[in-house]
């Protein structure tokens, strides 16, 4: 993708979360619109560059949240990596189990911020963390990919967002 249309998301991100998706919440929880657009980046672009916005995502997602700086930043780089080498090896981008992924991106993703906490701030409530936030979250968040996927296919946005050229990555 063009550096401009990064540099657009990276602005918009936290207003659009922020404005659209909380009327979209269940019982306090809401998809994560930047997990779900890093996915679709990864399968559009790349190992090398998913990770990049991944971790720019991630830095964003920090400031404006004010949490660690750089903890979200390093998991969405570590998604991003995740869904460009399945973007680029294994999935196509009209399948079905892009959701199951997506989601189990968002649950391995919470899973490792909660054990960082655990492993930080001392006595946290795993299990009821797991069951009552993380899992229902991580479904949200693959139902809106696939939600996104799916729109995005049939505006054609997705081959216009495609890299023209073959580039060699990782």
């Amino acid at each position: 993708m063009k550096p401009r249309w990064y540099l657009l998301m990276l602005a918009l991100l936290i207003p659009v979360q922020a404005s659209l998706f909380n009327p979209l919440s269940i019982a306090g929880i809401k998809p994560d619109l930047g997990l779900a657009l890093l996915y679709i980046i990864g399968l559009l672009t790349g190992p090398a560059e998913a990770a990049l916005a991944g971790m720019s995502i991630g830095l964003v997602q920090d400031i404006g949240s004010a949490s660690f700086l750089g903890l979200t930043g390093i998991t969405r780089g570590l998604v991003g990596l995740a869904a460009g080498m399945l973007g680029k090896r294994v999935l196509d981008v009209g399948s079905p189990s892009n959701s199951i992924f997506l989601a189990a991106f968002s649950l391995l993703e919470g899973i490792c911020l909660v054990l960082f906490l655990q492993v930080f701030s001392g006595s946290v409530p795993f299990f009821d963390i797991l069951w009552g936030r993380l899992l229902p979250q991580a479904l949200y968040t693959g139902l809106l990919g696939i939600v996104l996927l799916r729109y995005l296919s049939t505006r054609d946005v997705v081959s216009a967002l495609r890299r023209r050229n073959i580039q060699k990555e990782l």
